[in-house]
Parts: structure tokens; C-alpha cells; sequence
């Protein structure tokens, strides 16, 4: 293969790598610190992992595929490629800042890095303006992208608000007494409100067994909403969360049933279902918790909130990277490398782009590590956490290396040796 580089990435392709290079990071430090799973997790290196997956990985791939996807699915064009790079300055600076400084303990960097990456989010909603005008493309499919915006700003607006209180013991009027529920506020603000809106928005069109019934998605979005400002109201004041982790779970299984429905009838594949399935029993436990198992007196339950926490942003939220990116992937490049050549020399076909068996692995192998690693940080088994993590380890490789063999040929040559596979 020819090494020459054939172009520099786009604003749009550094998001999406950044947070491949993100998960890679996260990965291997949850397997080699997997005993910071067995810990409390309000405590600095978890915080700083916490932020590695929520930040390095999930907002910046969720702000690549923005601009990717919102042209071709939603009918929206960014403003101005000016402003994503000002984004992507803004957002990498602040979010790395706030990773390095939450891993060292020092809150006053960590506290203007996360002014940065507020103002990511407001440069993001300006550029994504047109999101808010009326249109018949796909309207609840903007929906729900367009809210995600809005979360990502209220979640960015909130952890400002926490950061300087941690740095500089400020305390807003509107925060709650217990330091803990003003946090939690903001993880669903930004897990639920920000990542899972955005997944579900562009589900319905990536994932077309989602849709169900059309006349079920204002109800739909509805509860989505309800559950999320509902849930982060509740916790800010000290009101019971309870009614609004139902709305969240009642959304999330009638998200999953199309796929349910369609798997067992041998209209879908594995892969469209693995991960809204991860959801559902994530959103079952936040019920729980929210009704009061495991007791608050009980050590159970500090492990079942950081279970709860770990398969939402890390078990679901990833899992559905990994399996729905082999269905964009291969396509946005053989599109882009190979089809002005098609007809005039030889060249790979789609599906020879990536490796079937490792998209096989990659799949099952997040699926059943991501829910084995919940599992065993609810039992406090350290020896269960070896085993589930090195399985969960193993699935993020796969996907890596087979996103590799896919994007690799976006930058490199195509020499007749390439094209033949001889």
C-alpha cells in the first residue's frame, strides 16, 4: 500500500477520531484501574474517567457525526465550517483540560477548561440553527437531534455551575444541599438529555425498525422529555425522582420493541437490538434506584448506582457505536475514496471494507462484557470485574482495529495491488 496521504482529515473527521482515540484511552485504563470500579465513585481518578468517556469519547463523536449525518439524514447544513473549527478548538482544549485536571485533583483548571467547553456548546447551537425552522424532512427525527443540542448547552451550563463551586466553594441559590444529587442532575442532563436524545433521533432514520408505529413518537418524545427535566428537577430539589425514571424506562423499552419485534420475526439483525436491550435493563435498575432499592443505608447501593451509571454511559452508549458505525462507515468511504473510480480500474466493494468477523466480535463481545462488567460491580466481585473487563477490552480492539481497515483507505493510495487484494 502506498503510504502517501492523500488529504487532510476535515473538522467533522477529527471529532470522530478524537473520540475513537478517546475510547481507546478509556478502555484500556478501565481494565488496567478496573478496581476503581469496586470504589466509591465520587473520587477524582473515577471523575476523570467518568469525563474521558462522557466528553473524549460520546460529545466528541456525537459532534462529528452532527456534521455528518445532519446533511444527509436531516436535510441541515452547518452555517459556517469556520464555526465547527472554532468548536473544535474550544471543545478539545476544554475537554482535555478537564480530563488532565480532574485526574490531578486540580479544581480550578478543571473549572475554566469546563468554560470552554460550554462555550463549545453554545457555538454548536448557532451552527446548527436551522435545526429549530419548521421542515417536513424528517421532523421527528430533528426532533429529538435539535433537544440534544439544547441538553448538551443546559449540561455544559450546570457543570460550570458545579465547577466553580468545587473550585472556588461558590454555591448557586438554585442548587440542591446534598452535592451529590446536583451531580447526578447534570450526568442525566447530559447522558440522557444530550447522547441518548441525539442516538434516538438518528436511530429513526439508521435504524428504520425503531420508527414502530408514527403515530407513537409525540408520546414518545414527550416522555423522553418529561423523564429527563423532570429527573434533573427532582434531584436539584430534593423531590422524589421516581415518576420521571418511569417516564425514562417506559421510553426506552418502547424504543427497543420495533427491534424486538422485528428480531424475533427474522426481520432485523443482532446488532440492531444488542444495544436498546443494554438500555432497557439500564433504565429498569435506574427505576429501581429511584424507588429506593437498594436502601440508602445499604452498601449495595453506592454499587448499584455506579452500576447503573457505567451501563448507561459506557455499556449502551458505546455498544450502539459499535454496532451501527459498520452500517456508515463503509459506505461514507467507498462512496468518497472509490466511486469516481468505479468502472475505470478496480477497486474494493463495500462490504470487503471491513472484517465480518470482527464486526461479529466487536458486537457480542461489548454486549456481553459491558453487562457482565455491570453485574460484577454489583456483586464487588473483583475476580468477575477481571474477566468481564479483559472480554469488554477485547470487542473495543476488534471494533478499533476494523474501523481502521475501513477509514485507513480515506487518507491512503490505492495502488492496482490494493484494488486486486493479491
Amino acid at each position: 500500500m502506498t503510504l502517501g496521504i492523500r488529504r487532510l482529515p476535515r473538522t467533522e473527521e477529527i471529532f470522530v477520531l478524537g473520540g475513537a482515540f478517546a475510547l481507546v484511552i478509556a478502555t484500556i485504563w478501565l481494565w488496567w484501574r478496573r478496581s476503581l470500579l469496586l470504589e466509591y465513585f465520587y473520587f477524582a481518578p473515577l471523575l476523570a474517567l467518568t469525563h474521558l468517556v462522557t466528553l473524549g469519547f460520546l460529545s466528541s463523536l456525537m459532534m462529528g457525526m452532527l456534521y455528518r449525518l445532519a446533511p444527509m439524514l436531516l436535510g441541515i447544513e452547518p452555517r459556517s465550517r469556520k464555526l465547527a473549527s472554532i468548536q473544535l478548538a474550544f471543545f478539545l482544549v476544554g475537554a482535555w483540560g478537564m480530563i488532565s485536571h480532574f485526574w490531578m485533583a486540580e479544581w480550578i483548571g478543571m473549572s475554566w477548561s469546563s468554560i470552554l467547553v460550554w462555550a463549545a456548546s453554545i457555538v454548536q447551537l448557532a451552527n446548527f440553527r436551522d435545526l429549530y425552522r419548521r421542515s417536513s424532512k424528517a421532523p421527528w427525527a430533528r426532533r429529538f437531534v435539535a433537544s440534544s443540542l439544547v441538553y448538551f448547552f443546559l449540561a455544559a451550563s450546570l457543570g460550570v455551575v458545579l465547577a466553580l463551586a468545587k473550585a472556588y466553594d461558590l454555591r448557586a441559590s438554585f442548587l440542591a444541599t446534598r452535592y451529590l444529587s446536583n451531580v447526578f442532575a447534570h450526568a442525566h442532563l447530559a447522558g440522557v438529555g444530550w447522547v441518548l436524545s441525539m442516538i434516538f433521533g438518528f436511530q429513526l432514520k439508521l435504524v428504520p425498525t425503531t420508527e414502530g408505529n408514527p403515530s407513537s413518537l409525540p408520546y414518545r418524545f414527550a416522555l423522553l422529555h418529561l423523564g429527563t427535566l423532570g429527573l434533573a428537577a427532582s434531584l436539584l430539589l430534593s423531590t422524589t425522582p421516581a415518576p420521571f425514571a418511569l417516564s425514562l424506562a417506559i421510553v426506552c423499552g418502547w424504543q427497543a420493541l420495533g427491534p424486538a419485534t422485528a428480531f424475533a420475526r427474522g426481520r432485523a439483525r443482532e446488532w440492531e437490538l444488542l444495544g436498546l436491550l443494554l438500555l432497557t435493563v439500564t433504565a429498569a435498575l435506574g427505576l429501581a434506584l429511584a424507588l429506593g432499592w437498594p436502601e440508602e443505608s445499604s452498601p449495595a447501593r453506592g454499587r448499584a448506582q455506579l452500576a447503573y451509571g457505567f451501563l448507561g454511559l459506557y455499556g449502551f452508549m458505546t455498544l450502539t457505536v459499535v454496532t451501527v458505525a459498520f452500517k456508515l462507515f463503509p459506505i461514507w468511504v467507498w462512496k468518497e475514496r472509490f466511486l469516481p473510480d468505479f468502472g475505470k480500474q478496480p477497486i474494493p466493494g463495500m462490504k470487503d471494507l471491513p472484517s465480518p468477523g470482527l464486526r461479529l466480535w466487536a458486537n457480542v463481545a461489548t454486549f456481553a462484557g459491558s453487562l457482565g462488567t455491570g453485574l460484577a460491580i454489583y456483586a464487588g466481585s473483583s475476580g468477575g470485574l477481571t474477566f468481564t473487563t479483559t472480554v469488554l477490552a477485547s470487542g473495543i480492539v476488534a471494533f478499533v482495529v476494523n474501523l481502521f481497515l475501513v477509514v485507513r483507505w480515506s487518507f491512503l493510495e490505492l495502488t492496482p495491488k490494493d484494488a486486486s487484494g493479491r
